[in-house]
């Protein structure tokens, strides 16, 4: 008897650990469907990093999601100064310049893929590499920007902006703090970012919006 207490023991405690994976491994339906109705409006464009999308409004605002959920909208305030250089074959690589730094982005070896993105890899002046984005234009828009029959992306200031915002990660940590305070009162935070004139070096003020 004590055997079979045992037995029934066990695979009680099993059950439940097969259980628990089961629900850890399973999207947040709502957050998944709050992240397929924003990329089902209107856009500028989709940019993936990693786990981060953003999605170019055409407010102007960038909305930022992590996997499934909603991190937050943002915007600069300042207007990003750029010089973009391309070369001769796309594949080799398009160079987007700061020109008040030198500081730059280097996109390259672009893949156009079927379900519509581009992939490519970047290259920042800071020695950053980043492996295998994925971009797609405004669902507005055609098909991808060409260079010689090779696929590449659209350089325009919201794409440099979701950029340095993902390379500002360590600086952004000041906002997060206000960013719970909105989160824990259930409001919608906007943030407005202003940039030095570097674009790797610094957020020098983030001023949080928190509504309904």
């Amino acid at each position: 008897m004590k055997k079979i207490t045992q037995s029934l023991l066990s695979i009680l405690v099993l059950s439940v650990i097969l259980h628990s994976c089961s629900t850890d491994s399973e999207e947040n339906p709502a957050a998944n469907q709050e992240l397929e109705k924003e990329l089902a409006l209107e856009n500028d464009g989709v940019l993936k990093i990693q786990s981060a999308t953003y999605i170019f409004k055409n407010t102007g605002e960038t909305a930022k999601f992590i996997s499934q959920d909603r991190d937050f909208n943002f915007k600069f305030v300042n207007e990003l100064s750029f010089e973009a250089s391309q070369n001769k074959h796309a594949v080799e690589g398009l160079k987007i310049t700061n020109p008040e730094t030198d500081e730059y982005l280097i996109f390259l070896h672009f893949e156009e893929l079927k379900n519509g993105f581009v992939k490519f890899d970047a290259e920042l002046s800071t020695g950053e590499v980043l492996r295998s984005l994925m971009y797609k234009p405004g669902n507005a828009n055609g098909s991808p920007n060409k260079w010689h029959d090779e696929p590449a992306i659209g350089v325009t200031p919201p794409v440099i902006g979701a950029m340095i915002e993902y390379s500002q990660q360590e600086q952004l940590k000041n906002c997060r703090a206000a960013l719970q305070v909105c989160a824990n009162t259930n409001g919608f935070p906007t943030v407005a970012l202003t940039n030095g004139k570097g674009w790797f070096t610094s957020i020098e003020s983030c001023a949080i919006d928190c509504h309904d």
